[in-house]
């Protein structure tokens, strides 16, 4: 399996072989897309998780409200369509999103056992009492999404958790990756979640593994990917890369009730002084990590309201340099 420190080394690899060395060309759905098939890869450095690739324009504000939507196990369209208008046209209910991880993982989910557990601290329980366990996995797509599922049918097949030599390690399985708006947000999501189990249960951090079965591109992206792995915009992501570097530990689990009420609050201000006034609030009770995700939030509050200024004044207050562009 390939190995890589960063996702952002990863991200360009598997950019460059989409273009130079896909195995097929198929059109599902008549989409044409670039593909190659079990495409698997190790992140040893799961906190350096974000694409620092200034040809790929990956939006901060929409991993940290999506990473929000799941940690809070929200799974409405209006809420996530806040930060990327796309989620509205994919519902299957016109209400609800089945990609929605975190109603699967963190809260009971009719589609999943029944509904009869949480499947985040079942698999907690699980390591916490066979530290060696080989059955700790939370399952996303069910049998039943081949049935109710048309628009919007989940990526993810399972993400499976190993304790190895104190270290907490993270499979994660998917059906189906798209590179350009998938597999960006899905690893930096899936990392921090492997950190915060690895946070509840004590252990230290370990890798990152990942096996899509479908990794590909869609014909609209294949020029951004030619650019991408143009050696100007390859030394541009690397220069990036040693600047920014990973982001930093979380050193406290979320109050996802907290993050919720000042997400949602922060989203109803008009003016950037309330706003200040809500993430000064919530300084008094919450980790630095988490105050970055509220100062994002601020930020394309502050952007969508055409408040530049007060905009990249968020944007710059962050303790996160990656967060900055």
């Amino acid at each position: 399996m390939r190995e890589f420190n960063s996702f952002t080394e990863c991200y360009l690899t598997l950019a460059d072989e989409l273009v130079n060395n896909s195995e097929f060309d198929v059109s599902p759905r008549g989409m044409r897309v670039k593909e190659r098939l079990v495409a698997s890869f190790k992140i040893k450095d799961p906190r350096n998780r974000l694409p620092l690739v200034p040809a790929r324009k990956f939006s901060v504000p929409y991993f940290v409200g999506e990473m929000i939507w799941y940690l809070t196990g929200e799974n409405s369209t209006d809420w996530i369509s806040k930060y990327s208008s796309f989620w509205r046209g994919i519902s299957d209910d016109g209400v609800t999103a089945n990609s929605a991880y975190g109603a699967r993982i963190f809260n009971r989910y009719h589609k999943i056992a029944g509904g009869n557990l949480i499947q985040w601290d079942y698999v907690k329980g699980l390591l916490k009492k066979d530290p060696d366990s080989r059955r700790a996995v939370i399952h996303i797509k069910d049998p039943w999404d081949s049935v109710d599922s048309k628009l919007d049918v989940p990526c993810t097949l399972t993400l499976q958790f190993f304790i190895r030599d104190n270290k907490l390690h993270l499979v994660a399985n998917m059906r189906s990756s798209d590179l350009v708006f998938g597999l960006s947000y899905d690893v930096p999501a899936f990392t921090i979640m492997q950190e915060l189990m690895a946070l509840e249960l004590g252990v230290e951090l370990g890798e990152y593994i990942h096996v899509s079965n479908s990794l590909h591109v869609y014909e609209r992206h294949f020029d951004m990917l030619e650019k991408m792995i143009e050696p100007a915009e390859v030394g541009k992501a690397m220069s990036l890369l040693k600047k920014r570097g990973p982001m930093p530990k979380i050193n406290e689990l979320p109050d996802t009730t907290a993050l919720h009420f000042y997400e949602k609050k922060i989203q109803g201000c008009n003016d950037a002084s309330s706003m200040k006034e809500a993430i000064l609030l919530a300084e008094s009770s919450m980790d630095c990590f988490w105050i970055d995700m509220l100062k994002i939030v601020a930020f394309h509050r502050c952007k969508t309201l055409d408040l530049l200024s007060d905009a990249l004044e968020f944007r710059e207050s962050v303790s996160y340099e990656g967060y900055r562009g």
